[in-house]
């Protein structure tokens, strides 16, 4: 894409883009999650879904650090959503599990969060989000193969 109009369009795509991300995130972060961070509900998915993890692999995933997930965890531990429990093999190593409470407070955020991408995208017909879903995966690619090239 050489041309100012698609230089233009680049620009225009950016601005929807982000104008849409930040729309669904604040609307799903006042509706579904008012207790807890958008942040703090992606680490109750991950240890939904794939189980205990250590501090490290979750700011890892999260591509934040160590200080900011020990921060989010701490507010999870304190809502008593994640409990913090050292490797019996090395002490030194610590993992998060969600709580059966986080466990509660995931299923409500997940069944919440399914209605209102509904809403979002009943405007849609299969063939478009499925274009979309081609689309980002596209995106997604380009964006880790620029990673693994750094």
């Amino acid at each position: 894409m050489k041309n100012i109009e698609e230089s233009e369009l680049l620009q225009e795509l950016d601005y929807v883009f982000k104008k849409l991300g930040r729309k669904i995130t604040v609307d799903l972060t006042k509706r579904i999650t008012p207790s807890i961070s958008a942040s703090q509900g992606l680490i109750l998915n991950i240890l939904e879904e794939r189980g205990p993890k250590k501090v490290s692999e979750l700011a890892e995933e999260l591509e934040i650090t160590l200080p900011s997930i020990t921060t989010l965890a701490d507010k999870l531990v304190a809502q008593g959503y994640v409990e913090r429990k050292k490797s019996d093999k090395d002490r030194r190593i610590v993992y998060l599990f969600i709580t059966e409470e986080g466990k509660d407070l995931w299923n409500e955020i997940r069944d919440e969060r399914r209605k209102r991408l509904q809403k979002y995208y009943n405007a849609l017909s299969e063939e478009d989000i499925r274009h979309l879903i081609r689309i980002y995966n596209i995106i997604l690619a380009s964006l880790e193969d620029a990673d693994r090239k750094r």
